[in-house]
């Protein structure tokens, strides 16, 4: 095993689980978003695809 690889190891966990955790908020983002605008459309049925879309696009900027 390479001197330095353990360090690399560490060092590449801590940078995924950052990721991952960006990654996680943005979707609550998103999925917070995407309520608050099926909310405020009446609660109507059948539009959480475009709700989400919507959503992602308002997070995203």
């Amino acid at each position: 095993m390479a001197k330095g690889s353990n360090n690399t190891d560490v060092l590449a966990r801590e940078f995924y689980e950052k990721v991952v955790s960006a990654s996680e908020q943005q979707q609550d983002e998103i999925r917070l978003a995407a309520y608050y605008l099926w909310e405020s459309k009446g609660r109507n049925n059948g539009s959480d695809v475009e709700d989400w879309i919507e959503a992602v696009e308002l997070v995203s900027d």
